[in-house]
């Protein structure tokens, strides 16, 4: 009988178990898994740590737990008993990064409920870094919009609702908004778009609430918009007639209409709307401009920032060497200046120097506006309208 050479069995033997080893490998758990691509999320049905990319949300966010009791914040601050302690702690992705800032807001004692605005990054480290500060607003108020912008109220205490009043009277009736600026490093002041029914982001979202619960709900009809500006801004009657050009049906988030008037001698007015932060499940409408065929404004670019005094210049069509009347109106829809828009012998341009007073020692939005004279008398025949921020 021939002797088997024991040498290649052992050989077979050893590749079967190299082979079995690495199919075993193959099919083996998750435990070896690539970790998944930035910009993609994971989700866990058995209670492990996901891997989750991080977002920006929009609005309030809760805080960590760490940091979000206000007397966390009194020490940070410096706050002193019986003067002042923090009231309010809002935390929020107010720099355009995934990572919470937190809004802090002072309550100072005593009748006017004078409160400063604080925000800090960096917010669980041992020392926050302050990125912002606005001291001294009279019965302020503070918040982070669904925008995430910082939103605040104030009474201006010279202005035609407050003015002359005691202080159980007051109206907080001064709206700010400030958004962070990469190259400045800070929140800075800039203008929501809107002219009508509101000025400014802080009363659109009031107003939008108020509209989710029933009331005020000539907001969410784009014509109605358009004729209540007319009305209120312009002077016209009532009974002018709003047609909708494109837009403003109920899954529209712009729209462009016209207004004609009814008075004697006025004419037609164009007005741009959109949705309040492009929401079209309800959302109210905004008007961000109006103009009137042959009429422009040139300068100050619309939503710049303006000091007294201020030129305005533009063309149109005049009678007697006069277009009409330009104008510079604060936060509560008051002209605060005003002159003639005159144009030279041959021209349709003008150029005027408007002068103003504010009753707010700071910057506020305000319109600049353009009223083309009535030549039967009557309301401006039409009318350009811009957002501005107007400085005091």
């Amino acid at each position: 009988m021939m002797k088997m050479n024991k040498k290649p069995l052992i050989v077979f033997s050893s590749l079967l178990f190299l082979l079995l080893f690495v199919f075993s490998s193959c099919s083996s758990g998750s435990s070896n898994s690539a970790t998944p691509t930035t910009g993609r999320s994971a989700t866990s049905t058995g209670g492990g740590n996901a891997n989750i990319t991080p977002v920006i949300n929009l609005g309030p966010q809760p805080c960590p737990d760490a940091v979000k009791a206000p007397a966390h914040w009194d020490a940070i601050i410096g706050t002193q008993s019986n003067v002042s302690q923090v009231g309010q702690v809002t935390c929020g992705n107010l720099i355009g990064q995934p990572t919470l800032q937190a809004l802090i807001v002072v309550d100072y004692a005593g009748t006017g409920h004078v409160v400063d605005v604080y925000v800090y990054n960096n917010i669980t480290d041992a020392a926050p870094r302050q990125i912002f500060k606005l001291q001294n607003l009279y019965m302020g108020e503070a918040k982070i919009s669904g925008y995430n912008t910082l939103l605040t109220g104030e009474v201006d205490q010279g202005s035609s609702i407050n003015r002359g009043k005691a202080n159980a009277a007051y109206t907080v009736d001064l709206f700010r908004e400030f958004k962070w600026s990469d190259g400045v490093g800070t929140l800075v002041q800039v203008s929501f778009p809107g002219i009508y029914p509101d000025l400014t982001r802080y009363q659109a979202e009031i107003d939008q609430g108020r509209v989710n619960q029933g009331q005020d709900s000539w907001k969410v009809n784009a014509a109605q918009v358009a004729l209540n500006l007319a009305e209120h801004l312009l002077g016209w009657s009532a009974n002018a007639a709003a047609t909708l050009v494109s837009g403003g049906g109920s899954g529209d988030a712009d729209a462009l209409g016209t207004v004609h008037s009814a008075d004697a001698g006025a004419g037609t007015i164009t007005v741009t709307m959109s949705r309040l932060e492009g929401n079209t499940n309800g959302g109210i409408w905004i008007v961000t401009s109006v103009s009137s065929t042959g009429l422009s404004l040139t300068a100050p670019t619309a939503r710049d920032s303006i000091n007294s005094p201020v030129t305005i210049a533009g063309t149109g069509t005049a009678f007697e060497g006069v277009i009409g009347t330009v104008q510079v109106l604060d936060h509560l829809y008051n002209a605060i200046g005003h002159a003639p828009a005159k144009v030279a012998s041959g021209s349709n341009s003008f150029s005027s120097s408007v002068t103003y007073t504010t009753s707010f020692h700071g910057t506020q939005e305000g319109l600049v506006v353009l009223l083309e004279e009535n030549n039967a008398g009557g309301p401006p025949a039409g009318a350009v309208i811009e957002k501005e921020l107007i400085g005091g």
